[in-house]
């Protein structure tokens, strides 16, 4: 099932300009993808320059004002908001060309995954608001479309956040499968763009919370992508427990109610359907 169809010839939506020279991808395709490959601890690769800066500062400033007034999703593995819609045009374009056949084959490229399906309707991505105090627990993300039941595959994450100094904080932490430390930090400063695929062993968050002044906040825009079929490596997701650092308290390690619900649908739709967990 497609989301949408790889072979429409738009590049990006009429009257938009795409911000990435998508003429470009193939040839930054296949001088990362060695990159991404050795990656520690886990294949990912983070570009500075793919976006137009213009763009980039375009986007905050349309969007900062409506990000501060989302709702905060609160409980205690995470304190954020987020919205699949964003408000100005600037950012529109971002997600508009993060959805070009030229970039999916472009993630298929740097990837090595055949057969990804990007998502217009942006299911938990779209843009992400972190606000000072806000946080997110040490996590893998979450397997299947909401919806579709697709496989999540790809996450891409590009950050809006102009003079991002280093006392606020908000550092994307990527840790071992063992969870023992971090391995690589990267602060959210404007125009970076993070992309990894979504594995079992994929471990990520923004476990202490973000300390930049009021008025400001992290936000990054995201688009997530996806497969027919099951990542090659096979799991079962725990249902009540989730993964936590080790300096972190007892309870973090307790999934919220949600999320355990959504765990044992999944168990129960899988099963009637044959499909394998992944």
């Amino acid at each position: 099932m497609a989301l949408v169809d790889p072979s429409h010839p738009e590049s990006v939506k009429e009257g938009h300009r795409s911000p990435i020279a998508l003429s470009e991808l193939p040839l930054i395709a296949s001088r990362y993808h060695e990159t991404y490959l050795r990656a520690r601890p886990w294949p990912h690769l983070v570009l500075e320059d793919l976006i137009d800066p213009g763009v980039i500062a375009a986007a905050e400033a349309q969007e900062l004002q409506r990000a501060l007034n989302l709702e905060l999703v609160t409980g205690n593995r995470m304190v954020k908001a987020q919205s699949t819609e964003v408000s100005g045009q600037a950012a529109q374009e971002i997600l508009d060309s993060l959805l070009t056949p030229e970039f999916v084959s472009f993630l298929e490229g740097v990837t090595g995954i055949a057969g990804l399906i990007p998502d217009p309707s942006h299911a938990w991505a779209g843009i992400h608001v972190s606000p000072p105090g806000s946080s997110q627990a040490l996590h893998r993300d979450f397997r299947l479309h909401p919806t579709n039941g697709l496989f999540h595959r790809v996450n891409v994450l590009v950050y809006l956040n102009s003079d991002w100094k280093e006392e606020y904080g908000g550092k994307l932490e990527l840790w071992s499968t063992g969870k023992h430390a971090f391995v690589q930090q990267f602060p959210p400063v404007a125009g970076k763009l993070v992309l990894f695929e979504t594995t079992p062993y994929a471990f990520h968050g923004v476990p202490d919370p973000v300390r930049c002044p009021p008025g400001r906040a992290r936000i990054s825009l995201a688009s997530y992508y996806y497969t027919d079929y099951p990542a090659p490596s096979d799991r079962r997701e725990w249902i009540f427990y989730s993964p936590k650092r080790p300096q972190d308290p007892w309870y973090m390690n307790l999934r919220p109610p949600r999320d355990s619900l959504f765990n044992i649908w999944y168990l129960i739709r899988d099963y009637f359907r044959g499909r394998p967990r992944q």
